[in-house]
């Protein structure tokens, strides 16, 4: 999809959590910050641009510091069909992370800015159509132009929780 919107002359970035498979992004030397649990957690991206798409990658120690920076198949969990504890915390980070690099991070001289079509795929970044709708409601002007879309393919991870008291709070949203 990303390669078929670019080819249409569309302005295409693509985000990801920076695991070791992604070798030939730079540092872009931006550096930012979202809140989750009341706290301020750093963000920082990589980037690589190939076949006219923007691929950015969120680099944060929640995403290689507990497989000693060697993913391999543990990218969820500590074995097939487990997942790592704090799963929605380390994912809410990647969703917030994924808004300032669309809102901030000046790729080819310029952000995209809130004027976008996002399209969220799959669980791990469920929960960015919905920090979207939170900010536009805290803030009208922000993301107003904004479209999403969720687009889910794999069934086999389906990012299920057990509901956790207080999620809101650790999220930052109403």
């Amino acid at each position: 999809l990303p390669n078929a919107l670019a080819a249409f002359g569309h302005r295409v970035m693509v985000i990801s959590p920076r695991y070791d498979q992604y070798k030939d992004a730079w540092d872009t030397s931006f550096w930012s910050s979202v809140t989750m649990a009341g706290k301020k957690e750093s963000v920082h991206f990589f980037h690589t641009y190939k076949q006219k798409v923007d691929h950015v990658f969120v680099d944060h120690p929640t995403f290689l510091e507990r497989v000693n920076g060697l993913s391999g198949a543990k990218l969820y969990g500590p074995e097939w069909g487990k997942d790592f504890a704090d799963n929605q915390a380390r994912f809410a980070y990647f969703c917030k992370a994924a808004l300032l690099a669309i809102t901030e991070l000046p790729l080819g001289g310029v952000p995209y800015g809130d004027e976008v079509v996002v399209v969220a795929n799959d669980w791990h970044s469920a929960l960015v159509p919905m920090f979207i709708h939170a900010e536009k409601q805290a803030e009208p002007s922000k993301w107003k132009e904004t479209k999403t879309a969720f687009l889910c393919h794999n069934a086999v991870f389906q990012g299920r929780f057990e509901l956790e008291e207080g999620l809101a709070k650790v999220f930052d949203v109403p």
